[in-house]
């Protein structure tokens, strides 16, 4: 099926990144520990299906982002795209001061762990508070192009 006769210009899961599992090997591990005290099969087992769990709860738990003809999707969050202003790229150099002293904290975000893109999309809403959305992302150019198609 056609992208544009779906309706769907853009779509992406943010499904964290190799960081997230790598660390998550540790609470395993730990459980690993704690119950090779009792019996070795009931720890190998818990560590697996601890493992296994982490991992299906990302995987089920992750955010996607999707931009049709006429609005952007976050997660649950919905917006018009007449409501759209500036769209803008942030820098890797940039992306921290983003997420820290320069947030609005009425600002829409949504972060991925090991996800460096990021997203800015200014609201031009009168009866929104929300100043912007700062969404991580892993195609940020192509996300921004998606939200200026058909942009009037």
């Amino acid at each position: 099926m056609d992208k544009i006769q779906s309706g769907t210009l853009y779509r992406e899961r943010l499904v964290p990144g190799p960081s997230f599992y790598l660390g998550s090997l540790f609470v395993p591990i730990a459980l690993f520990l704690v119950v090779l005290a009792f019996d070795s099969f009931w720890a190998l087992f818990t560590m697996i299906a601890s493992e296994l769990l982490i991992v299906g709860l990302s995987v089920i738990t992750a955010t996607t982002i999707k931009v049709s003809k006429t609005s952007l999707i976050v997660g649950r969050a919905q917006v018009p795209k007449s409501f759209l202003g500036a769209v803008a790229v942030i820098e890797t150099k940039e992306a921290f001061s983003e997420r820290g002293p320069k947030l609005n904290p009425k600002a829409f975000v949504r972060f991925q762990v090991g996800i460096k893109g990021l997203l800015k999309i200014e609201i031009q809403d009168a009866n929104d508070p929300t100043p912007y959305w700062l969404l991580s992302t892993r195609k940020p150019k192509q996300l921004a192009e998606a939200l200026t198609i058909g942009a009037s």
